[in-house]
């Protein structure tokens, strides 16, 4: 074992916008993070398309703004952490502009406001049309660098989370380059903020990044922290399907701008579904494209009446376009539903605190109850940025032992290595596929009890073939699990078995590592004369 190469008053795992501006406001703590690749690299943040939501314009308020997230929360959200994240909208935006971050204006110096789903007003900032992410990024990598008391380590993967009776003591990971002879990494901290992503990665069809697949919910549930609302998992309406993995997305900002969703017949089936149209809430939308596709039609994004400039207003989904040979002003765009944000993950307060003491999350990885049972559009990278700026100031309160002393019984333990990558994904497509077709956009008990099976299945074949894979195992058993405990329909959980929303669920499913063996046992045994006919024939 190698000895602790890094002692840091504070270890941030993740550097997309929560993990760097986390680190930014830990100043002057020795702050170190962590990158599975380089800084900037593979994060969600710097796909993101979308902007921020702020109500930043004379006709809008955040009491208008607070409303509309509680609506399209649909009776889950948290109105204390919804108030503390939309009440600092302003500020944060103040905040990024002073670290160099540009946004579109208009010629009077006013923001550009975009219009997406379920908002009542237009209050989207944005940059460069549908480069929010790279924009928001770009500032914060650079303010980063520049700061003296951050220290980032590229390329290292993170295996465990040191505990010890409920307590932090920092982390263990390894060096993924191949070139560094003695590739084990232990960081030493009290203080540990997963700042992870979330794990569309676990789907076939998804807009995040492969390496999203839940490692930070997987870390901090074996480290014994609490996840909640794991079976929310919302999906964007408009992904480009062009056969690409991952997904490309095509911004809800274009439906904003009047974009239409069409099926091959060119009928808007959107009409008459919801007084918004096109501009429902995405779990809606989701589900009427999903309810299309079944139905053996084909569905598209229709932008050629919105005016001509699609190339420089939408420059990201222009030369996906490109590559595709389809011009947006021209063509039809085909699209499909594709799992975008997870709105569960690692249970914390309004002070981002897990229930491990010294584990601190932030961003996607973090149920912090904002979103409820659905997230209303460019809320999230708002929540990031708030709560991570939360997270610091609490952190910052709290004494840094400069000595850490591990009891005698503490055991510190490294992943395997991944034995034969091939055999690793083949099983990992065979899991992303079962996700997508059983715990996917309409779920039931049925298919529910077969995703467990097909994982249970993978876990018994695969034998311990891959750290990855057993991490995206565990979380899916998560997910199969809190799925399973909705009997209901509810924002973007959707059981084809239960289709009304149950008045007497307005609760969340609270789980730990210690819990899945239980539920498992009792879901097959309570469904055992099904789960025999269906799926072991």
């Amino acid at each position: 074992m190698a000895d602790a190469i890094y002692s840091p008053d504070v270890v941030v795992v993740g550097g997309g916008v929560a993990g760097l501006t986390v680190a930014l406001n830990l100043a002057p703590r020795k702050v170190c993070i962590i990158t599975k690749s380089s800084l900037g690299i593979n994060t969600s943040s710097s796909w993101a398309q979308g902007g921020i939501a702020a109500a930043v314009s004379k006709d809008d308020s955040n009491e208008s703004h607070i409303q509309d997230t509680l609506r399209t929360a649909v009776g889950l959200a948290n109105s204390d952490a919804i108030e503390k994240v939309i009440n600092n909208a302003k500020n944060t935006i103040a905040d990024l502009e002073s670290y160099g971050v540009n946004f579109d204006k208009n010629k009077d110096g006013s923001f550009n406001l975009g219009l997406e789903g379920a908002h009542s007003h237009n209050r989207i900032i944005r940059s460069k049309g549908d480069s929010s992410g790279l924009e928001i990024m770009r500032g914060l990598i650079e303010n980063v660098i520049q700061s003296e008391h951050i220290t980032v380590l590229e390329n290292v993967s993170i295996d465990n989370i040191m505990t010890d009776q409920n307590k932090i003591y920092g982390v263990i990971g390894r060096f993924t380059d191949k070139n560094v002879p003695n590739n084990n990494v232990v960081i030493e901290s009290t203080h540990v903020v997963l700042a992870t992503g979330g794990l569309g990665g676990l789907y076939a069809n998804t807009t995040n990044p492969r390496s999203s697949y839940g490692e930070g919910i997987a870390l901090a549930s074996q480290a014994g922290a609490i996840l909640t609302d794991m079976e929310f998992i919302q999906f964007h309406p408009t992904g480009l399907d062009f056969g690409l993995d991952p997904t490309p997305l095509a911004t809800e900002a274009i439906r904003g701008e009047g974009a239409y969703l069409v099926n091959q017949h060119k009928e808007r089936f959107m009409l008459g579904t919801h007084p918004a149209n096109e501009l429902a809430p995405r779990d809606l939308i989701a589900q009427s494209i999903f309810n299309q596709i079944e139905r053996g039609n084909s569905v598209f994004l229709d932008c050629r009446h919105i005016g001509k400039n699609f190339n420089t207003r939408f420059p990201q989904v222009s030369s996906y376009c490109k590559k595709a040979d389809l011009d947006p002003e021209l063509d039809l765009l085909p699209i499909l539903p594709v799992a975008h944000y997870h709105i569960g993950g690692v249970k914390t307060n309004l002070k981002g605190q897990t229930s491990v003491e010294g584990l601190w999350c932030c961003g996607e990885v973090a149920a912090t109850g904002i979103h409820g049972a659905n997230r209303l559009a460019s809320n999230s990278l708002l929540e990031s940025l708030v709560f991570a700026k939360i997270v610091a100031k609490e952190i910052n309160k709290k004494d840094i032992d400069s000595k850490i002393n591990i009891s005698s019984g503490f055991i510190k333990i490294f992943k395997e290595k991944t034995k034969n990558k091939i055999r690793a994904k083949k099983y990992i497509w065979q899991l992303r596929s079962s996700m997508m077709r059983n715990l996917g956009i309409v779920r039931n008990k049925d298919t529910i009890i077969r995703g467990l099976n097909d994982v249970l299945k993978i876990e018994r074949e695969s034998k311990g073939l891959s750290a990855k894979l057993n991490d995206m195992l565990l979380v899916c058993k998560f997910i199969i699990i809190s799925a399973y405990l909705r009997k209901e329909s509810r924002g973007c959980h959707l059981r084809s078995d239960y289709k009304d929303t149950n008045k007497d669920l307005i609760k969340h499913f609270d789980l730990k590592y210690s819990d899945i063996d239980y539920y498992i046992k009792t879901i097959l045994e309570t469904d055992r004369s099904k789960f025999d006919e269906k799926l072991v024939s």
